[in-house]
């Protein structure tokens, strides 16, 4: 005896109905749990907080990885009083040894711009350093420290920029993920603020610190910090011209971008695409390709049957198939 099921899934229950040979239908419904957790935004995955919680681990590593990428950058060149084996007590992990941040004096007084200690000056704050350093000759630890403030926030960046494209603040406001940040830039301020400055940390400086005001969640871009990079190493007599690939000739300023500004790319997904039923030694055509378009219309339509007689169900005619794929699966509006 044939029978017929249809199912009907939601997320906490799934409806049924069986018909059987003599047409008469029996229906039920089957619930239980939803897999999702009602707050008060409405219902949520409840792998939610734990997403979020690494996510903001994550962002915290990273940012750790790039100060003591720089930091060997600056120790190799002097721009700082830190030592290698300081750095590499605090960076690497070695069992049975405690990753240790380093306690030189000399250490915390550059962290605190305090640059007595080879008869410099002594600033308030990085953003102070960081706009002085635009106008005047500072020293290499100095720089340094401007540097190392620079690193530790590098504004925003879409996922789909180059690093070598040039700022489009018109184009980024297409982007619908940077869109409530342009907002709240333009509502506080800060976009007027960085057309009357230079930089974002004069801005920041001038138009908000030495009002009172907050300097952070200003959501500067990326493109502005590198903006910034290279006024002060251009201050400070660098070469940051560059070359056909976009690489500076500096190999300084290089390992200062890198450092600070670069972005490693995302990783490739071709290793989890599997391979074709049809041809084994090739991947599976994408979802978003058009072929694979084409081939799930056509699996549909070979799919259709008509009542062609009492108790005969046959397959579509090609040449319907085709009419049907050309009126109904090519149309780019509904009918």
């Amino acid at each position: 005896m044939n029978k017929i099921l249809g199912l009907d899934l939601g997320s906490s229950s799934i409806g049924w109905a069986l018909r059987n040979e003599d047409n008469s239908i029996k229906t039920g419904v089957i619930t239980f749990e939803s897999g999702m957790v009602k707050g008060t935004g409405g219902y949520t995955s409840p792998a939610k907080e734990r997403r979020e919680a690494r996510s903001k681990r994550r962002l915290i590593q990273a940012r750790k990885y790039r100060k003591w990428e720089l930091l060997k950058v600056l120790i190799k060149n002097d721009y700082t009083p830190l030592q290698k084996n300081e750095l590499e007590i605090w960076s690497n992990y070695k069992k049975g040894q405690l990753q240790k941040f380093p306690e030189n004096g000399l250490f915390q007084k550059w962290l605190a711009c305090d640059f007595t200690y080879q008869n410099g000056r002594n600033y308030k704050n990085p953003y102070e350093l960081r706009v002085f350093a635009l106008d005047n000759k500072v020293s290499k630890q100095e720089l340094g420290r401007a540097l190392y403030h620079l690193v530790q926030r590098r504004g925003y960046k879409n996922i789909g920029e180059s690093d070598t494209d040039e700022l489009n603040i018109d184009e980024a406001k297409k982007d619908i993920e940077t869109k409530k940040q342009l907002e709240r830039r333009e509502a506080d301020g800060f976009a007027q603020a960085l057309q009357n400055n230079r930089t974002i940390a004069e801005a920041l400086k001038k138009e908000f610190l030495d009002k009172g005001k907050r300097a952070r969640n200003q959501y500067p871009l990326r493109k502005e910090y590198r903006a910034e990079l290279e006024k002060l190493c251009k201050a400070q007599e660098f070469d940051i011209s560059r070359n056909a690939m976009g690489t500076y000739q500096d190999s300084l300023v290089q390992q200062f971008w890198k450092s600070i500004i670069w972005q490693r790319p995302l990783r490739s997904q071709k290793g989890n695409i599997g391979r074709c039923t049809l041809e084994k030694d090739r991947p599976r055509c994408p979802v978003s390709h058009p072929l694979f378009e084409i081939s799930r219309a056509w699996q549909f339509i070979n799919t259709i049957k008509y009542n062609n007689a009492p108790g005969s169900m046959e397959f579509l005619p090609k040449e319907i198939k085709d009419k049907l794929y050309t009126n109904f699966f090519l149309q780019k509006k509904k009918m």
